[in-house]
């Protein structure tokens, strides 16, 4: 028997791949009627807490902010009423896995960037460690395929 897909989890990091990904997700969940988690992982502090004008944030200051970015990408972009959004502190990998345990997710979504060799040495990767460790499936939307 095919597993349903009734909540999904969807990490999001607010790029143009990230975005989407999340448009996926929302098609997913809106064939299932499920639910969608939106998840966003601050976790680099030299990208995250220094604002565009050029002052640093607090770690809530950064988190609120990507509250505000979460609740605009629900709103203007994916237009579902079932999201769920999460905003961490710590690394991406594995608040991710455990919010899919938490949450006992169906499908993760989420963007390959694309990086490889010593980009992806020294940026990391998210999307290589949620398949092959995932409690559930996962869909990876690609760069450049839409």
């Amino acid at each position: 028997m095919l597993r349903q897909f009734k909540t999904i989890l969807c990490p999001t990091d607010f790029s143009e791949e990230s975005r989407h990904a999340l448009e996926y997700g929302a098609s997913f969940a809106r064939l299932s009627e499920g639910s969608l988690l939106l998840a966003h992982i601050l976790h680099d502090p030299t990208s995250e807490v220094f604002h565009p004008e050029g002052y640093t944030l607090s770690f809530e200051q950064a988190a609120q902010h990507a509250q505000a970015l979460l609740e605009e990408v629900r709103d203007k972009h994916l237009a579902y009423p079932k999201c769920e959004l999460y905003v961490e502190v710590g690394d991406p990998f594995e608040q991710l896995m455990a919010l899919a345990r938490k949450r006992k997710v169906d499908l993760i979504v989420t963007a390959s960037h694309g990086r490889t060799g010593l980009t992806t040495l020294v940026l990391g990767g998210v999307a290589e460690p949620l398949i092959r460790n995932s409690p559930c499936p996962v869909f990876v939307v690609r760069r450049g395929v839409f």
